[in-house]
């Protein structure tokens, strides 16, 4: 089970994630959990003020100790053993960070001292939500794993990904007994952070907490039979966005293909990355209501693609998006023009959403995050490539991508023309068009002032039908 920073913000919260946790402790059970709602900011706003050597250094680590040390007091019996235990245990960290705070100001920044600082918020709250576990009935016994134990990452510092073979070795060394001992109930691990081969901490990026969920359940696969709840906000994947569409609704059971064209183009619910890794081994996910945790009403992610009358299972988007455009008539007689395209902005850590080719390959069109607009204007007219005369380079900062998805698009006619002759009768011009050959979606770009209204016709020509 995988429980996010709201779930353990106060007394109230604690208590509602041990009374779902106590309703599963006829099953083994591993809890993953995020840091307490608002410090991994705390955390980096502090190593933003110590490579400046600012002074509210001092203020900001006073600030994420209160808010801690108010949290144990609130949930934990003075007299008890947890209670002085737990103490200890945030003097400890705190008086790791201040120090690392002052090595930051005698040493370049740098990725691999962010993702240290900022594994600190997870190594709290899953030490104090272990302790409390283990305070309130002396019958039940929580064990606090840190997660650079047993989850082994690339170098890539601040987005790294699992070597899942390596880490499976480790999980079986150090999970599985734990496991099969009759001693603990629980085991409490840390989530979004691990480590790479030669012990420095590496964070997973968005939704890394979800993601070290996903690592366990994947490599102890072979060994048990494993599922993943992962208890959010929200109810689970919904079939459009409720800030955009007028109408929506809950999808109950969703393939993971399709979650993963969900999770891509627009929703936030859980990162492709983590529905990825339990794909591989076809393990089954659960999003569950956090705030409503007896509902029946939730998503649940397998393998099997459910088809029904509705081709259609989704309206995405992707409201703030930049176009950008490159054209040329020698485009077609120079070759590599793609391929040095993707090192490009590979390179500077640019992220494409969309890409587009005409097939006399005269111009190429890709979608991008708004934020990198200026970014990425600099780097292909400053390129030696891009940069020359014969290269014409358009942006376009005013556009969404919309993304049509539903596994039951394969191979069925018609659909497409649906789309756009819909597009058309609502006065909504598409701008540029890309179906992969999966043709689980279709995705095409707009003017960011037709958003809303294309999500909410193409919702009712496809979803809302009656």
């Amino acid at each position: 089970m995988k429980f996010g920073g709201s779930c353990l913000q106060d007394t109230k919260s604690f208590e509602k994630t041990t009374q779902i946790i106590k309703k599963y402790l006829n099953q083994k059970l591993i809890i993953v959990t995020s840091a307490i709602k608002g410090i991994t900011d705390k955390l980096i706003d502090f190593y933003t003020k110590s490579c400046e050597e600012a002074t509210e250094c001092d203020f900001i680590i006073e600030n994420i100790y209160n808010i801690h040390k108010k949290i144990i007091d609130e949930i934990i019996d003075e007299p008890k053993l947890e209670y002085n235990d737990t103490l200890d245990f945030l003097d400890d960290n705190i008086e790791e960070l201040s120090q690392l705070g002052r090595i930051v100001r005698l040493l370049r920044p740098s990725m691999d001292i962010q993702d240290i600082i900022v594994s600190y918020g997870e190594r709290l709250s899953t030490f104090i939500f272990s302790q409390y576990f283990n305070s309130i009935d002396k019958d039940l016994k929580s064990q606090f794993i840190s997660s650079d134990e047993i989850i082994i990452t690339d170098e890539n510092f601040g987005n790294a990904l699992p070597i899942l073979d390596e880490c499976q070795e480790l999980v079986e060394k150090k999970i599985v007994p734990i496991l099969e001992s009759d001693l603990i109930d629980l085991i409490c691990v840390t989530g979004y952070y691990g480590s790479t081969k030669n012990k420095k901490i590496t964070t997973l990026g968005r939704g890394g907490t979800d993601l070290t969920a996903a690592i366990l359940a994947f490599c102890l696969m072979p060994k048990y039979n494993t599922k993943v709840i992962y208890w959010k906000d929200v109810k689970g994947f919904l079939n459009a966005d409720p800030k955009i569409s007028d109408k929506t609704d809950l999808l109950r059971q969703i393939s993971y293909i399709e979650a993963k064209e969900l999770a891509f183009f627009g929703s936030k619910v859980l990162h492709p990355v983590c529905l990825d890794v339990n794909e591989k081994r076809d393990i089954p996910s659960e999003i569950r209501d956090f705030n409503n945790p007896e509902t029946n009403e939730f998503t649940s992610i397998t393998k099997e693609i459910v088809r029904n009358d509705k081709k259609i299972k989704a309206i995405t988007s992707i409201e703030r998006l930049t176009m950008v455009t490159i054209e040329s008539g020698t485009m077609i007689s120079l070759h590599g023009t793609v391929s040095r395209l993707f090192s490009l902005l590979g390179d500077n850590n640019i992220n494409i959403k969309f890409i587009s080719q005409s097939s006399s390959e005269n111009n190429i069109t890709f979608g991008i995050d708004l934020e990198d607009s200026m970014k990425v204007s600099f780097l292909l007219r400053n390129s030696e490539f891009f940069g020359k005369q014969w290269f014409s380079i358009k942006i376009d900062n005013d556009i969404s991508l919309i993304a049509v998805i539903g596994a039951g698009m394969l191979q069925t006619p018609g659909i497409a023309g649906k789309i756009f002759t819909t597009m058309g009768n609502n006065n909504i011009n598409v701008r540029a068009i890309a179906q992969g050959s999966s043709e689980l979606n279709i995705t095409f770009i707009i003017e960011r002032k037709d958003c809303k209204k294309a999500v909410n016709v193409l919702y009712t020509a496809f979803i809302n039908q009656n």
